[in-house]
């Protein structure tokens, strides 16, 4: 189903639809780029919400620091006070291997009613092949690539199966997602800085002060529980 299918109304009259957003992520540790880009495609888009959903179980990538309750004890202290942001503990708490599309599929379950727009960086879109029924995943929801200001995606240079699903998908103007529930491309310029969890978990090994590329809260929570300290591996 194509995003213009996905988004014809019945009876002539159009459905308002409840849309919320999903942004997936390690969050060792949770950072200022992480809720900046969370709240910039949370506002520009109009959502009702979006959850972040602390890795379980990563299937693409090496485990984690800091242990899943660690994970998300930082991410709840870093949206405390963003009624926007929702902690989702899901994949965190179970031992299942943490796919995108089996988060998505129980979401749809428990709010069938809702619009599901999940959040993606550029490189986490490039790899989306590799991801387990990534063009059911496709189909089910509305997907965002967050870029970065000045940036192009050049459709030309995807590889083939992804270049076939944005050419088919993209939407270049994103008021027409009221009306859409699934099934649509979307990418979104998102400012997020130059910082990243490894670079924070570097810093904090060798003693350094995070100051502002960590949440206060954050950061209190990581020296009252030591973590990230020099005898921590990746």
């Amino acid at each position: 189903m194509c995003a213009a299918e996905a988004g014809k109304q019945t009876g002539g009259s159009q459905t308002v639809l409840r849309r919320i957003g999903v942004l997936g992520g390690m969050f060792d540790p949770i950072h200022p780029g992480h809720t900046s880009a969370a709240l910039s495609v949370g506002n520009a888009l109009g959502l009702e919400r979006v959850l972040l959903v602390p890795c379980g179980n990563p299937v693409h990538r090496n485990g984690p620091v800091a242990s899943a309750s660690e994970r998300c004890a930082m991410v709840a202290a870093a949206i405390a006070a963003e009624p926007l942001l929702l902690l989702d503990r899901r994949e965190a708490l179970s031992a299942a291997p943490s796919w995108t599309i089996d988060t998505i599929t129980l979401l749809q379950q428990e709010q069938p009613e809702v619009s599901w727009y999940l959040l993606v960086g550029v490189d986490a879109f490039l790899g989306l092949p590799t991801w387990k029924q990534w063009q059911l995943l496709l189909e089910r929801v509305n997907l965002v690539v967050m870029t970065r200001p000045g940036y192009v995606l050049d459709a030309e240079r995807l590889p083939a199966g992804l270049q076939q699903e944005w050419k088919r998908r993209f939407l270049q103007d994103h008021s027409q997602l009221a009306a859409i529930k699934s099934g649509s491309i979307i990418a979104l310029d998102v400012k997020t800085g130059d910082v990243s969890s490894t670079q924070v978990r570097e810093l904090l090994k060798t003693g350094g002060k995070p100051g502002p590329i960590l949440h206060p809260a954050v950061a209190a929570h990581i020296r009252a529980h030591c973590l990230y300290q020099s005898g921590d591996t990746d």
